[in-house]
């Protein structure tokens, strides 16, 4: 599985993957304007995760470090992992070697740990590693400004760094997106020993090719620089820290060892939760506030329905059911008055006669 933040070349593995070999599941998403090679998403994974995410309420750039111990909950349901499983089975059923990839995947790698297990699959998990400033710009640039750079920089610290807590003991490699850009090749290579598992190796020159054309550094449309970014400092400095902690464990195109510095993920990690925690505390008010309106909103909503309801029901027109076919038309108010009128006539003429 391929995870980590959007926009941070998680297109690009999982497309390299498949030129490589690996099974994508179809139907996958179309390319557009913002991802012109392709997403190489499957459209049944993204359904389930948002499907998931939704019933927890958590959305896919979730900052909200509580947010884990609410999707935590889904992965522990069996109907959610003997869908997943049954899925799975049937793309092994096309290839041997399958590639999922989606931005909320990482939300999810409990999961596909678990069906993997019970498939008697070996699971590897590739967690694409970008610099936050040039995440966000780039988010920007895809899905414009909508959303503040707080919020999408808080959803990249609580994806990245919880997502490293969650792989630990797994087969994983964090691969950084200037390596996979610029020496896509030793940086595959390097993938292939941390995940044990066959990517360039015992390619043709043919194949290896055909893939270098799915590489493009031009696509990279965004710089490296914090500058016009507005983010509290705190927040800033502690994504920096971040990525540099995080680029410590990244597989290494030159051989070089990897660095495990957990305790510092650790107390990065924690100090994120508490950052998080003063700014929720800070925004209390506001947020009770918002709580209260909404209410009254949906309260007023509500009633005017109700009125306009009754309102409805009193101005209707009065109307008899229809007859069913064969029976007796219904008698209204004037046939009654007609059919009065007939007797009484009928009434008198017999008298007459008589």
């Amino acid at each position: 599985m391929v995870g980590g933040s959007g926009r941070s070349g998680t297109s690009l593995f999982a497309g390299l993957a498949y030129r490589l070999g690996y099974h994508i599941p179809q139907p996958e998403l179309k390319a557009n304007d913002t991802n012109p090679r392709g997403f190489g998403e499957p459209r049944w994974a993204i359904a389930f995760h948002k499907d998931l995410l939704r019933s927890v309420d958590v959305t896919h750039d979730d900052g909200r470090p509580q947010a884990w111990v609410d999707v935590a909950r889904v992965n522990d349901r069996k109907a959610a992992h003997d869908k997943l499983t049954g899925w799975l089975s049937e793309q092994f059923d096309l290839s041997a070697r399958v590639v999922v990839k989606d931005p909320r995947l990482a939300w999810f790698v409990g999961l596909y740990a678990g069906a993997a297990k019970e498939l008697s699959a070996d699971f590897g998990v590739v967690t694409m590693l970008r610099h936050p400033a040039e995440t966000v710009r780039s988010k920007e640039l895809a899905y414009g400004g909508r959303i503040e750079s707080t919020t999408r920089m808080a959803g990249w610290l609580n994806m990245m760094l919880h997502v490293e807590e969650q792989t630990r003991g797994m087969a994983r490699a964090v691969v950084r997106y200037d390596d996979l850009l610029t020496r896509w090749r030793p940086t595959l290579a390097a993938v292939e020993q941390a995940l044990a598992i066959n990517l360039v190796s015992g390619r043709d020159d043919e194949e290896l090719a055909a893939t270098d054309a799915l590489v493009d550094p031009q696509l990279r449309r965004t710089e490296l620089s914090w500058d016009g970014l507005i983010l509290p400092e705190p927040l800033r400095e502690l994504a920096e820290r971040s990525f540099d902690a995080l680029e410590a464990i990244a597989v290494s195109v030159d051989g070089a060892a990897n660095q495990a510095p957990e305790v510092e993920l650790d107390e990065l990690r924690v100090s994120y939760a508490d950052l998080y925690g003063d700014a929720e505390a800070m925004v209390r008010s506001s947020l009770n506030a918002a709580r209260a309106k909404e209410r009254r909103r949906v309260t007023k909503e509500s009633r005017n329905q109700q009125r306009k309801a009754r309102v409805a029901r009193r101005e209707a027109p009065t109307r008899q059911p229809a007859a069913p076919a064969g029976a007796d038309a219904p008698v209204t108010r004037s046939a009654r008055r007609v059919a009065d009128g007939l007797r009484a006539r009928t009434s008198r003429l017999l008298s007459r006669r008589t």
